[in-house]
Formats: structure tokens, C-alpha cells, sequence
């Protein structure tokens, strides 16, 4: 039982480490235009400790489901895609 919730905090936390990138991509997207990207670096320093192990999956998982986008390896953009999906997932958390 303590693995299956572990297993479900450790998704959830994952969940949350990855629309923390994309709501950072997105501020950035609205204040400059479709070109704007915001380094790894910066991205890395706004997460708290605590969090900082999830974040190289948060990346890769937000990449592999194209909703954020690295040309270079450093900076990275919000996709379309990214900005319907965190629309969604702040519909989802909302309570009735």
C-alpha cells in the first residue's frame, strides 16, 4: 500500500513540477511573442529544492509530449500544444 502511495505522490509532485514549466513558459510567451524561450537555468533556479530531482523528467516528459520545445538544448518554449494542456489542468483543479 506505502508503494502505491508513494508511487501517486511521486506522479502527482511530477504533475505539479511540470505545469510550474509550463505556466514559467507561458508568462514568458505572453509577455514577448511566439519566438520567446526562457533558459534552463532560469527555469531551474525558480523550483524550489525539494523539487529539483523531478525536474530533468519534468523536461523530458513535457518534451516527449510536445508541449514545450528546445532547439539548443537550453532554451525552451512553450508549444500550443502546452498552453491547451495547462488550460486543461487548471480546469481539472478546479473544485465544483
Amino acid at each position: 500500500m506505502d508503494k502505491i502511495s508513494n508511487s501517486q505522490d511521486e506522479a502527482g509532485a511530477l504533475r505539479n513540477v511540470e505545469s510550474f514549466v509550463l505556466e514559467k513558459l507561458l508568462s514568458q510567451h505572453a509577455l514577448e511573442d511566439d519566438t520567446s524561450s526562457v533558459n534552463i537555468k532560469e527555469l531551474m533556479d525558480s523550483v524550489d529544492d525539494s523539487v529539483s530531482p523531478l525536474f530533468d523528467q519534468a523536461i523530458e516528459d513535457l518534451i516527449a509530449q510536445s508541449l514545450i520545445h528546445c532547439e539548443d538544448g537550453e532554451n525552451f518554449q512553450i508549444t500550443h500544444d502546452g498552453i491547451n494542456e495547462l488550460e486543461n489542468r487548471k480546469k481539472e483543479s478546479i473544485p465544483l
